[in-house]
């Protein structure tokens, strides 16, 4: 019959042009996988140095407000400067394996957020002309580092009588060992993938 055209039909694509698609797409996926976790490990560990900046400033202002750390359970401890030992954040315990003298660290350590979100001492919260105040809350909720763990501070650091060793915050990083030395005076010296932020 005249005048009748005929179309190929469409079968698809060939095999070879599937293994070409295939070939690209894993050729791309090799090249982009590592920027991306990059970009990710490079975000996580800015988020942990922001935290504990934030948690060394929250320190320092509870401190400049009351004249004192936020370490002490109550006025009694206050007046006989008896800290608490450790002060960490929400999250999961760190591994101490790898940090010297990082004792006595387990998950009934005081809350960090409590103590420097609660007027512990009973102190007055709206003197004026630099009367000691308590102002707080001083730092906005902290779920954890990037990696699940609790920051940490060693409070006995901060106590009015401690004058050889530093205070500071530790998060333990993405090892989730703290591998920092725990006493330290002078040059701060970070152990490890650890982050810290001096307070005193």
């Amino acid at each position: 019959m005249e005048g009748r055209t005929t179309m190929k039909a469409n079968k698809g694509f060939t095999v070879i042009e599937l293994a070409v698609v295939l070939a690209v797409i894993a050729v791309l996926a090799a090249i982009l996988t590592p920027l991306v976790t990059s970009y990710i490990d490079q975000a996580r560990d800015t988020r942990a140095q922001n935290d504990v900046r934030a948690i060394a400033q929250a320190f320092n202002l509870y401190r400049r407000d009351t004249g004192q750390y936020p370490i002490y359970a109550n006025d009694t401890d206050a007046d006989s400067d008896t800290g608490v030992e450790y002060l960490i954040g929400a999250g999961s315990l760190p591994s101490t394996s790898g940090g010297s003298l990082w004792t006595n660290l387990t998950s009934t350590a005081a809350s960090l957020e409590t103590y420097l979100n609660t007027n512990n001492l009973g102190l007055v919260t709206t003197a004026r002309g630099g009367r000691v105040t308590y102002r707080g809350p001083y730092l906005d909720l902290i779920t954890g580092d990037p990696w699940g763990n609790g920051y940490v501070v060693y409070a006995q650091n901060l106590e009015r009588a401690e004058t050889t060793f530093m205070g500071f915050v530790v998060s333990p990083g993405s090892d989730g060992s703290i591998e920092t030395t725990r006493d330290q005076s002078g040059t701060l010296t970070v152990g490890g993938d650890d982050i810290v932020a001096r307070i005193n």
